[in-house]
Parts: structure tokens; sequence; C-alpha cells
């Protein structure tokens, strides 16, 4: 995994496994924003050299972006990647997989937490389908609690 500069963001790239190290960051002053979107895979391992930095980083605030899928999906089910002894990052912005219930099509669209907001139109959380143009949904009904604020 490859840690670069990307104007006021750090950029990940590649795998996050057992080479990742994330101690350069921890040098950064808060709000670390952490730009994800170029990240293709994580296992085991990685996820457990994530919470290490996390518990190293401590209750500083970071800021997620562009996670792609691979990310979101393990931010749902290890919401530990958030923050270890308190939810520390806000998710600002990640693709999530929605799901036709007409014709069953599936797609990972991009949702920022702006999007999220109560006054945000039915259609931005719900986005029609490309296929038969149906209201799409989340496909996993957690997919929106990565987006929930710090505490």
């Amino acid at each position: 995994m490859k840690i670069s500069r990307a104007g006021t963001s750090f950029l990940l790239e590649g795998v996050i496994d057992e080479n990742a190290d994330f101690s350069p960051l921890l040098r950064e002053s808060a709000p670390l924003r952490i730009d994800f979107s170029r990240v293709t895979r994580i296992n085991s391992i990685g996820v457990r050299s994530w919470m290490k930095f996390l518990t190293q980083w401590g209750d500083k605030s970071l800021e997620y972006l562009q996670c792609p899928a691979v990310i979101s999906e393990q931010l749902i089910v290890t919401p530990v990647l958030l923050g270890v002894k308190k939810r520390v990052a806000k998710v600002v912005s990640a693709y999530i997989a929605f799901v036709c219930p007409k014709c069953n099509e599936s797609e990972d669209r991009m949702v920022t937490f702006d999007q999220l907001l109560p006054n945000v139109s039915a259609e931005t959380k719900a986005p029609p389908c490309k296929q038969c143009g149906a209201r799409m949904t989340a496909g996993n009904s957690a997919s929106y609690s990565i987006f929930d604020p710090p505490t």
C-alpha cells in the first residue's frame, strides 16, 4: 500500500494488508482526511493494521473520503474502523451498493454525507434504476449507518 499527500488529504493506494504501514499518518494533525478511492482490497490483517492505527490516533478527528465499496462494506461490518473507543471518523463520501427491487439490477453509487441530510430529495436517497427506472434501495439496510456523525 502506498500513502501520498493529495492536497489537503492523504491518498491510500493499493491493498491494505499485512504490509500496510500507517505510521507516517500519526505525525499529521487533525482532522486527518483520508482518501480511499484507490484502495482495491482490504484483508483481515489489513483491518487489524487499520485498528492499530486508530488506537494510536486516539480520539482525534478523521474524515474518510471516496470510500470504494470494499471499504464501505468493511465499515458496515466492522464499525470499529470508524473509531476504537468512540467514533472519531466522519465518512464524507462512499460508494454504496444499491439494488433494484423490480429487476434485481445492482450498482455501486457514490453517496455523500450532505446527500443524506433531511432536506435532500427522495431521488438522491433512492436513485432510479438505469435498467427499468424503478427506485433502487440500499443493498444493505445498514449502509447509511456509516454516515452517522462522530460522537
